[in-house]
C-alpha cells in the first residue's frame, strides 16, 4: 500500500514509479493506442526528473500534467483493470497534492456553491488542473457507473457457475477477473472522491456538492458511493491513510440526499410554485432516490459502513452520530414505500423494492440501533428523531412479519429503545408529547403496546390538553408527518385522551404543511420513470447496445461486416468459441475490428442524460398537471 499521509518526493516517486509500470504492462498495452501509452510515459519521466531536481511545491507542474494525463485515458477506451488503476495513480497524486492544505480547506469552505477550489492558493497547477479536469470527473464517474452495472451480473451469479471437467470452460476466469475488475472500480471510487473530498474540506461536504458533482445525477452518484463505502478501511489496501474519515463525512453527506431542495435543481424560486406541485415534485425525486438505493446497491453497503463508523465511535468512547443520521434517511424513504401501490404498468415500484432489501436486512438495521444505543444516552431532541425514525421503519417492517417466527435484530433493538426512552421521558411540552407518540408508535408496531401502556398512560397523563391534541394529529395526518401503525392507528389512539383533546378545541387540520404530501389525492400520485442501473446497461437504444451480449457500449468496436460488438465480450466470446463471427459465423479476428470512439461517446452521452431527461420529462408534465 503507498500512503499518502504526507507528500513526501519518496511517495510521490513510488506512484510515478506505479504509472512507469503500469504502462510496460501487457493488459495496458492490450487497450490503449501506443501513442497513448508513449504520452504517458513521457509525462511520468517528466515528473520523476521534477522530483529529482526540485521539492513538491514546485514539481506540482509536472504532477499535475502526468495526473491528467492519467485520468484522460477514460475518454480512449474502455476502464479495463490496468487502465482503472492507472486513472486511480492519477487521482492518488491530485489527493497527495492536496493534503497540505486540508487545514486551509476546513477554514475556508464553508458556504458558498458547487465545487470551487480557490483555496489552494499556493498550488496554483492544482487549482487549475482540478477546475480543468471537472467534466472528465464527471466523465470518469459515469464510466465507474456503467462498469460496476456491466459486472453486477457476473459477480452476483457466481453461484450459478456449473461445475463442468474442461477447466476452459468453467468460466471462472472470467468471474475472478470480474471480482479484480469490480475492486479496482470501488478503488477508483474511493480516490476520485477523495480528491472532490479534500478539495471542498471533508467537514464541508455536503448532499448539495455531491450533486453538483454528479451533475444532479443521483443514479451515477450512488453507484459512486457505493464503491466507495463497500471497502473496509480496516483490511482494505491501497486506499488513502484517512479512509475511515472520507467514510465519516460520505455518510454524513448521504444522508442528506432526503432534503428537499434537492428535488428542485433547476427551480428559479420555488414560491411560485404551488404546495401541492412541490410536493409531486419532492415524491418523484425520493422514488429516483428509492431506485437508485437499491439499483446501485448503495443500501447493501451503507448497513456495515455505517455500523463500522458507530463501532468505531463507541470504542473511542464518542457519541454516534452517522448512526441515527443513517436511520433517519432510511426512514424517510421507508415513508415512501408506505404510500406506494402497485399498479399493472409498475407492480413492483421502487419504493416497494426499497423496502423489500431492508427487510431482508432488519438484522444489520437492528445492529446498527444498538450501536447507537450503546454509545450513551442522546440528548432529548436526538432521542425524538431516532424514536420517530424507529417508528417509520418498524411498521415498515412489521408488514412482512411472520407469526411465529423469531424477532428480527430491529425488533429486539426497538425494544431496547422503547425501554430507554420510557425510563428517560419526562415532563411537558411539545417535544415530550412526540416522543411520546412516537414511543407508543415504537410500542405497537414490535407488539409491546399492552406491556408499555401502564407506563405511557402514566406519562401521557402529564401533557397539556394541547400537546395532546397534537400527538393524535401525528397519528391521523396523511402527509410526510404521519407516523405509521401497523394494522392502523385506533389502538395507539385510545392512549391519548380525546376528552382533552376536544377541551383545547378540534383537532389539528390534516392538511398537508410545505415539502409535504398533498392530503387525499383525487387520483393516483405519478409514477415517477426510472431508468436504473439494470435499465441504462441492458436497455439502451439497439444502436449503443453490443450485438451479442445486449448491454450498453462501453469500449465498442465494428467488425468488417459493420456490427457493433463490446471489445472484451467479443474477445471473450472468441477465446471460447475460436475465431468466427458469432452472428454471420465468417471468420473474424480481434485484429479485423475497429474501435469507434463516436460511438463510444455517443453510448455514454445518452447514459449520462438517460435519467435526467426522464425526470425533467416528468416534472413538465406535473407543473402542466398542477
Amino acid at each position: 500500500m503507498v500512503g499518502d499521509m504526507a507528500t513526501s518526493d519518496t511517495e510521490l516517486l513510488g506512484i510515478v514509479d506505479r504509472i512507469m509500470r503500469l504502462t510496460m504492462s501487457e493488459h495496458v498495452a492490450d487497450t490503449l493506442a501506443t501513442m497513448d501509452i508513449e504520452h504517458l510515459q513521457h509525462r511520468a519521466q517528466e515528473a520523476m526528473h521534477a522530483l529529482a531536481d526540485q521539492p513538491v511545491n514546485a514539481a506540482s507542474s509536472a504532477l499535475c500534467c502526468l495526473a491528467v494525463e492519467c485520468i484522460s485515458v477514460v475518454e480512449r477506451a474502455e476502464l479495463s483493470t490496468a487502465l482503472a488503476r492507472v486513472v486511480t495513480t492519477g487521482c492518488e497524486i491530485l489527493a497527495a497534492l492536496l493534503l497540505p492544505r486540508m487545514g486551509s480547506a476546513e477554514a475556508c469552505s464553508g458556504g458558498g456553491s458547487g465545487l470551487h477550489f480557490s483555496w489552494v492558493d499556493g498550488f496554483d497547477w492544482v487549482e487549475d488542473t482540478l477546475e480543468d479536469l471537472s467534466d472528465k470527473l464527471d466523465f470518469l464517474a459515469l464510466e465507474v457507473y456503467c462498469g460496476l452495472g456491466r459486472l453486477e451480473g457476473t459477480v452476483s451469479e457466481s453461484d450459478a457457475l456449473p461445475v463442468v471437467l474442461d477447466a476452459d470452460l468453467d468460466n471462472l476466469g472470467t468471474y475472478w477477473g470480474s471480482i479484480e475488475h469490480k475492486l479496482a472500480l470501488q478503488e477508483l471510487s474511493t480516490w476520485l472522491l477523495c480528491v472532490v473530498f479534500r478539495a471542498l474540506g471533508y467537514g464541508a461536504v455536503t448532499a448539495r456538492h455531491l450533486m453538483e458533482f454528479a451533475n444532479h445525477d443521483v443514479l451515477c452518484l450512488c453507484a459512486l458511493l457505493r464503491g466507495l463505502l463497500a471497502l473496509n478501511p480496516d483490511t482494505a489496501q491501497g486506499l488513502p491513510h484517512d479512509t475511515a474519515e472520507i467514510h465519516g463525512a460520505a455518510l454524513k453527506a448521504v444522508c442528506g440526499l432526503t432534503a428537499p431542495e434537492l428535488a428542485f435543481p433547476h427551480a428559479g424560486g420555488t414560491e411560485e410554485e404551488s404546495i401541492e406541485q412541490q410536493n409531486r415534485l419532492l415524491h418523484c425525486y425520493l422514488e429516483v432516490l428509492c431506485a437508485a438505493v437499491v439499483e446501485t446497491g448503495l443500501l447493501e453497503a451503507l448497513l456495515p459502513a455505517a455500523l463500522a463508523h458507530a463501532q468505531r465511535d463507541l470504542a473511542l468512547g464518542r457519541e454516534s452520530t452517522h448512526g441515527w443520521r443513517v436511520l433517519a434517511l432510511l426512514a424517510a424513504l421507508m415513508l415512501e414505500a408506505d404510500a406506494a401501490e402497485p399498479s399493472a404498468g409498475d407492480p413492483s415500484p421502487p419504493p416497494l423494492r426499497f423496502r423489500e432489501v431492508l427487510i431482508c436486512r432488519a438484522d444489520q438495521l437492528g445492529s446498527l440501533l444498538e450501536a447507537v444505543l450503546a454509545s450513551g444516552c442522546p440528548e432529548p431532541a436526538r432521542l425524538k428523531e431516532l424514536v420517530v425514525s424507529c417508528a417509520i421503519l418498524s411498521a415498515g417492517l412489521a408488514v412482512h412479519c411472520v407469526p411465529d417466527c423469531p424477532d428480527d435484530g430491529f425488533t429486539l433493538a426497538c425494544r431496547m429503545l422503547l425501554a430507554t426512552g420510557l425510563d428517560l421521558c419526562c415532563g411537558q411540552g411539545p417535544d415530550v408529547a412526540t416522543l411520546l407518540v412516537a414511543l407508543a408508535t415504537v410500542a405497537a408496531n414490535v407488539g409491546d403496546l399492552e406491556i408499555s401502556r401502564a407506563r405511557l398512560l402514566e406519562l401521557i397523563g402529564g401533557l397539556h390538553a394541547d400537546d395532546s391534541r397534537r400527538a393524535r394529529a401525528r397519528l391521523t395526518r396523511r402527509d410526510r408527518m404521519r407516523l405509521p401503525v401497523h394494522g392502523g392507528p385506533a389502538p395507539v389512539l385510545e392512549l391519548f385522551p380525546l376528552e382533552a383533546a376536544a377541551a383545547a378545541g378540534a383537532e389539528e387540520s390534516t392538511a398537508p404543511t410545505q415539502m409535504s404530501l398533498p392530503a387525499a389525492p383525487t387520483s393516483e400520485p405519478p409514477k415517477a420513470p426510472f431508468v436504473g442501473l439494470r435499465d441504462v446497461v441492458q436497455n439502451a437504444p439497439k444502436d449503443f447496445r453490443c450485438a451479442l451480449d445486449g448491454k450498453l457500449l462501453c469500449d465498442p468496436v465494428v467488425s468488417p461486416a459493420g456490427i457493433v460488438f463490446e471489445r472484451s465480450t467479443l474477445a471473450s466470446w472468441l477465446h471460447m468459441h475460436g475465431p468466427q463471427c458469432p452472428m454471420t459465423g465468417v471468420p473474424l479476428q480481434m485484429e479485423d475490428c475497429q474501435r469507434s470512439p463516436e460511438i463510444r461517446k455517443k453510448a455514454a452521452g445518452w447514459a449520462r442524460a438517460a435519467t435526467r431527461q426522464h425526470t425533467e420529462k416528468h416534472a413538465r408534465k406535473t407543473r402542466k398537471k398542477a
